[in-house]
């Protein structure tokens, strides 16, 4: 019994770690209520007008946008059956390599190093979701859909001055992946 739970121990604590940066990255998210403003929507008048938005938006509601995208990616995966299984055999395939397995990974008697089994992987993954499924397929068509929207979204919404609480933390597109501070609230829930 204790090899059991000394063999779960990593995938728990893996597990739990994304847990945790998944409930700290929900915390900064803006509220739908400012989203879904509809008094904030209104045609751009140029094309220039439409970037300024969408830079402004996209920085603004970044996680917001990726909870959407992840939230669009997941219905075309669980509508494509096959996709899902695929994306699943891979996902497990990666946690034993990682979590799971304890022993390093040996062909025939020489150890294969990490550089090694990551590029292996990797290419096995990718091989395997472009080449031989239609996963890729799905993939890339809900990403092309939640790019649609959101592009259509951050366009027409207007600013106004949603910006005046972000503009001191300004620390670039991806610094919600950023592990929380001691001390430091998150934005509005």
């Amino acid at each position: 019994m204790a090899e059991v739970a000394a063999t779960t121990s990593p995938l728990v604590a893996a597990l739990g770690k994304i847990k945790e940066s998944v409930m700290h990255v929900i915390t900064l998210r803006k509220p739908m209520t400012e989203i879904l403003d509809r008094t904030a929507y209104q045609r751009p008048a140029s094309f220039s007008e439409a970037t300024g938005r969408m830079q402004k938006n996209l920085n603004y509601f970044k996680i917001n946008y990726i909870l959407f995208t992840a939230a669009i990616l997941s219905a075309f995966i669980l509508y494509h059956p096959t996709s899902l299984l695929i994306l699943s055999a891979i996902g497990a395939a990666w946690t034993y390599m990682y979590l799971v397995r304890t022993e390093p990974l040996k062909i025939g008697e020489r150890p294969v190093t990490d550089r090694e089994k990551m590029l292996g992987m990797s290419g096995v993954s990718l091989l395997a979701v472009f080449f031989m499924s239609s996963a890729g397929s799905v993939i890339f068509s809900a990403m092309g859909v939640a790019l649609l929207c959101i592009g259509a979204h951050s366009a027409v919404r207007v600013p106004d001055d949603l910006f005046i609480d972000d503009s001191a933390n300004e620390s670039g597109f991806f610094s919600f992946l950023q592990p929380p501070r001691a001390g430091v609230s998150g934005g509005a829930a």
